[in-house]
């Protein structure tokens, strides 16, 4: 199993836990469709909680609606995450050789490697990635509507079952990760060029989307604690790559100024949110009882395992080639993080403990966005909130910046997912050396070997069968293009957001 196997090579693994794995290719793909089932019944049935309806008047065009809706958010999901695979990886590689046999993908690559583009469209995705995770938990959450105990069909469950996977939303976790985040994270990884020359116009449903996200500046805090915490580090963001560098002119510090208003703005708002029982922290099946003293202190615990996820991730890779012996004494729970991950002295990463940790981290980041998504959301329909009063902002504001979660986002983003990527790509032995993300990378790789996710799998098989796909021509040629080793292999290069060789 993955917890036990972290220098183990897959030829050398016992025969039970190859069985075992396969076998939970079967009953992750099970889960998969049971999941997609409870969620979209749910819809159907009006049991769902979106910001925009009463669900208690809608006829069954506007549920149709909504289950389009769900599909369109999971898929762009899927783009988001496959797309990052390929652009990153894809960073040095001349494209100009492929520009024939891979014509979007080349076109892409002219528009996101110009400049700071791929720092900036890491930025602009991982917003919409959030908010499209936000509105998704909504748009498929429980609402006032939904029975106690769930009911499919005359199947109702026990009272604890449907608490734990309907009513907080677990079975919405494991469709958006193993439906919608892997399967195209594991197809782009060795098939970058490939899976970013798909017909579904890249440039214009996830370049632009993202490059234009980014452009609002609501985002920019991050590049300002880049920039501080480059200072107190004593790092010289002048040796980087000029060509890379970000325009820093009055419109750049505009739009961090706007960028520190707008998390100041949102945070203000959650925490009144949460002190005054407003959001879904304080509302919903089991949630009703919650003080709130204690949804303050859930939702920071939500946003600090978050935060943790992404951390962690950030300062694996940016330690991947590190020799282990410059800090094996001086940070030895650091040391032990990146052995259970099967690094050793210098050298990439050995056996599967990296490609199992990504999965469970994901597992991980999808549990804290549905949740996040539900406690940083105003509780509530059309504007209309469920108590207290909104200080005067309007029934507008209310339905379509704290009632879809869009506020909650841009908090979010900035502060539990940018920043600690920074942070943790400036200084990645100092974030990773405690108790804490030895217990944490623990919990994610058992999340793995649960496989309750490995649906991801098959579905990333049949996904390669359809589009007949084929290996990129990289694979057959010498590797003396620099951008190959930039790709981090593909998926570990998963949300890495603003990188080492970037600063």
């Amino acid at each position: 199993m993955a917890t036990t196997s972290s220098n183990i090579p897959i030829g050398e693994e016992s025969g039970f836990t190859l069985a075992y794995r396969k076998a939970s290719y079967v009953w992750g793909t099970l889960l998969a469709i049971f999941a997609a089932v409870v969620c979209f019944y749910s819809i159907g049935k009006g049991w769902n909680n979106p910001p925009w309806a009463d669900t208690m008047q809608m006829d069954r065009g506007s549920r149709a609606g909504e289950a389009i809706l769900l599909v369109f958010m999971l898929t762009w999901i899927a783009l988001l995450e496959g797309c990052q695979i390929s652009i990153v990886g894809l960073q040095g590689v001349d494209m100009e050789k492929y520009k024939h046999r891979y014509p979007r993908a080349y076109a892409c690559c002219q528009v996101c490697h110009k400049g700071p583009n791929v720092e900036r469209f890491l930025v602009g995705r991982q917003f919409l990635l959030l908010f499209n995770g936000f509105l998704a938990s909504r748009v498929s959450g429980v609402g006032p509507n939904a029975p106690e105990k769930f009911n499919l069909d005359g199947w109702e469950w026990e009272y604890n079952a449907s608490q734990i996977f309907y009513s907080n939303s677990v079975l919405l976790m494991i469709l958006i990760v193993a439906v919608a985040q892997l399967p195209t994270q594991l197809l782009a990884e060795d098939k970058m060029m490939g899976f970013f020359n798909l017909p579904f116009f890249p440039m214009y449903t996830i370049v632009y989307p993202c490059l234009f996200v980014e452009s609002v500046g609501l985002t920019h805090s991050a590049y300002l604690l880049k920039d501080v915490l480059c200072w107190v580090g004593g790092i010289d963001q002048a040796e980087a790559d000029p060509k890379k560098a970000m325009k820093k002119d009055g419109l750049y510090y505009f739009k961090c100024c706007l960028s520190v208003s707008a998390v100041t703005f949102a945070g203000i708002f959650l925490f009144k949110g949460w002190f005054s029982k407003q959001t879904g922290a304080t509302h919903g099946v089991g949630w009703e009882k919650l003080p709130g003293w204690a949804a303050i202190c859930v939702s920071c615990l939500f946003l600090f395992i978050m935060a943790c996820a992404e951390g962690l991730q950030v300062s694996a890779l940016a330690l991947q080639r590190t020799p282990t012996s410059e800090f094996k004494n001086t940070a030895p729970k650091a040391y032990r993080v990146l052995m259970l991950l099967g690094g050793s002295d210098g050298v990439d990463y050995h056996g599967r403990n990296m490609k199992a940790f990504l999965v469970g981290r994901q597992f991980f980041v999808a549990c804290m966005m549905v949740l996040l998504g539900k406690v940083t959301g105003y509780a509530g329909a059309k504007g209309v909130l469920v108590t207290g009063d909104d200080w005067g902002m309007g029934a507008g504001f209310n339905e379509w910046c704290l009632q879809t979660g869009f506020m909650g986002a841009v908090f979010v983003v900035n502060v539990a997912q940018l920043a600690s990527q920074v942070a943790a790509s400036i200084f990645p032995i100092r974030l990773i050396n405690n108790t804490i993300m030895w217990l944490l990378l623990h919990a994610m790789l058992l999340t793995e070997a649960s496989g309750f996710v490995n649906a991801c799998y098959p579905i990333m098989w049949f996904m390669d069968w359809a589009f007949g796909m084929e290996e990129d021509p990289l694979h057959f040629e010498a590797p003396a293009n620099a951008g190959q080793q930039a790709s981090i292999n593909g998926s570990e290069a998963d949300e890495s957001g603003i990188r080492v060789q970037e600063i």
